[in-house]
């Protein structure tokens, strides 16, 4: 071999150099060399492919460039492209976890197709805010999800293998971007993330969702959030819904608090003087009337109506009120002022907030520490407010002739008046308030203007005693439910021709007349067999003797049994007789103890400002 031959091999169309198999880094090309300096092993890769395939990697680089170029920049001109048609293409509407709105739209999309085709979503039995202020139960009071213990004909509990017994789970698309169609329009919905809250709070209180659409007219969007509203409320039909007053969870802010919804009460059932509920409900349905507002307007005087209910306990003031929203079809909004977490500025901004019209319940109003409070204001001495501390020789004496001062931060009486009819009060509200004991509430409260219309509830009279039995044990469409095996027997057809057809036909009618005539000679004999009882049991129970709610108590015992009801009447009432005469008597003594107590401070109070004097 000579020289030549010995000479280093440059294989067909590669600049490198190959020398035992191995690429020359030092006689690479410039552009093999830098990307073998970014990508290590891309010469030797490059040399094996043009060695073995014959394939010049090198003029493809350019074109892998560029495309890695616009790859890179998609992504930015896709971003950059969305917020530009985000902000002057498209309108959205941006939805609040803390508000009720999130539960009717997230119930709304759990009925979606897109929702229940979505590969990645939410399972929930609860579609609810996490928020505690939102928490909504549905069809409470007669949950359809929820069946209670089933029973068989023979009164032995049994198993139930009906479906309702769970609860149903509901799917929502998880976090992400989610298009649907409503109306023919292309809708997204959008649910993120918010990274912005605390890192420790659950992740259902730390999401957003909106709904977007295509366009800047968003009608389409308030038409699908005001479907979702009305949908929602529709379980809330022939309902009574019940706010509470308090804070928001781990805030100091008020809000009122969605507790329960209830099947209104039908205002019949309320054991009340027939001319008092009437006289009520036609003073009410006068102020609720639309024409009634600007008839108030129009005269410079406050749309407001007040309302007081005062007896003794048990006597069905709070169910009156119950039974007032539901006839009316308001909502109650129930605030305690013996709260703790309640003061003068948290009352004011949950009065704020009420709706135009609904019923304010402020019950046992007597026992909120309001009880005459501005005349033991009034009637102070100004020398005996003066000197709290006075120090004697070596002690330090409270002088106790100088009034408390208050630090429960407890609601005061003048605070209270002015949230009810002061100049920021609301108006449109129908104000309840109840009591035990009416003599112990400051004139000022009740006053005209403040409380429009007394109602007093006594302990039961005959005729209520009697309106209680019937009511209790008188048998309604549904107590008791159709046997299982009932079998209706109807006449085989084999009548070919009409005469026999139309025949048949009149016996099948005057069968069931018969039958309609035999319940109802069945059920007015009902009737007078436990209106007699009722007024024999009424014979037993002394008149204003016991509360309605003492004496609907004990029938309950013998629902099933109105004989028995009437046979262990009277013995029932020497029960309740001599408990309340135990009651009354440790009552009295409980009263005897404090009045000696009393003279007691009375005596260290003298001798105290005895000890004051001579220091002085």
């Amino acid at each position: 071999m000579n020289q030549s031959t010995c000479a280093t091999i440059y294989p067909s169309g590669s600049g490198s150099p190959m020398t035992s198999g191995f690429p020359d880094t030092a006689k690479m090309n410039p552009q093999t060399a830098i990307l073998d300096l970014f990508l290590p092993g891309f010469g030797l890769f490059s040399s094996t492919v043009s060695e073995y395939l014959h394939i010049d990697l090198t003029l493809y680089i350019p074109a892998l460039i560029v495309l890695g170029l616009i790859v890179f920049a998609s992504q930015h001109i896709n971003t950059y492209i969305w917020e530009i048609a985000d902000q002057y293409l498209m309108s959205t509407a941006d939805v609040r976890i803390d508000d009720e709105i999130y539960n009717m739209l997230m119930a709304w999309i759990s009925n979606q197709k897109f929702a229940k085709r979505s590969r990645r979503f939410v399972a929930n039995t609860n579609l609810n805010s996490r928020m505690w202020f939102l928490w909504r139960e549905f069809n409470e009071d007669g949950d359809n999800d929820e069946t209670g213990v089933e029973f068989d004909e023979n009164g032995n509990a049994i198993a139930s293998s009906s479906k309702k017994k769970n609860k149903t789970v509901r799917f929502t698309p998880s976090f992400g971007t989610h298009y649907f169609f409503y109306k023919g329009k292309l809708l997204i919905f959008r649910r993120t993330e918010d990274t912005r809250q605390q890192t420790w709070g659950p992740v259902s209180e730390r999401e957003q969702i909106s709904v977007q659409c295509f366009g800047r007219d968003p009608t389409i969007l308030k038409d699908l959030l005001d479907e979702c509203r009305v949908a929602f409320q529709k379980s809330d039909e022939n309902r009574t819904i019940i706010y509470r007053g308090g804070l928001k969870s781990g805030t100091a802010e008020p809000a009122w608090t969605r507790c329960v919804s209830r099947v209104s009460r039908p205002f019949s059932t309320v054991v009340l003087d027939e001319t008092v509920k009437q006289n009520l409900l036609d003073d009410m349905r006068d102020y609720l009337h639309p024409m009634t507002r600007r008839w108030y307007s129009n005269r410079g005087i406050p749309y407001r109506r007040g309302y007081l209910l005062y007896g003794p306990p048990g006597t069905g003031k709070s169910s009156l009120s119950f039974a007032i929203a539901g006839y009316f079809k308001l909502k109650i909004y129930i605030v305690s002022l013996n709260s703790p977490a309640m003061n003068e500025e948290n009352l004011g901004t949950l009065f704020s907030e009420l709706p135009k019209q609904c019923v304010v319940l402020l019950e046992d109003i007597d026992t909120a520490g309001l009880t005459h409070t501005r005349d033991n204001n009034n009637n102070a001495e100004p020398e005996e407010a003066k000197p709290l501390i006075t120090t004697l020789p070596g002690t330090t004496v409270i002088n106790p002739a100088a009034p408390p001062t208050n630090n429960s931060g407890r609601i005061s009486l003048s605070a209270l008046l002015n949230i009810l009819d002061g100049v920021a009060s609301q108006e449109g509200r129908v104000l309840i308030m109840t009591t035990n004991h009416i003599e112990k509430l400051d004139e000022a409260l009740i006053r005209p203007g403040r409380v429009d219309m007394t109602v007093k509830f006594d302990l039961a009279n005959t005729a209520m005693i009697t309106t209680i039995f019937r009511s209790i044990f008188a048998t309604l469409e549904g107590d008791i439910p159709p046997s299982k095996n009932g079998v209706v027997i109807r006449p085989p057809i084999k009548y070919r021709n009409s005469t026999e057809e139309a025949h048949a036909a009149k016996l099948a009618e005057e069968a069931k007349k018969l039958e309609e005539e035999a319940a109802l000679k069945l059920k007015v004999a009902e009737e007078e067999r436990v209106r007699k009882l009722g007024e024999e049991f009424a014979t037993i129970v002394p008149t204003m003797t016991f509360s309605p709610a003492e004496v609907q108590g004990y029938l309950l015992k013998h629902k099933r049994a109105p004989e028995n009801a009437v046979k262990e009447g009277a013995a029932w009432v020497e029960k309740m007789k001599l408990e309340k005469r135990k009651k009354a008597k440790e009552e009295e003594e409980e009263k005897a103890k404090k009045d000696k107590e009393g003279e007691e401070d009375e005596e260290t109070k003298r001798v105290v400002e005895e000890a004051i004097g001579v220091s002085l």
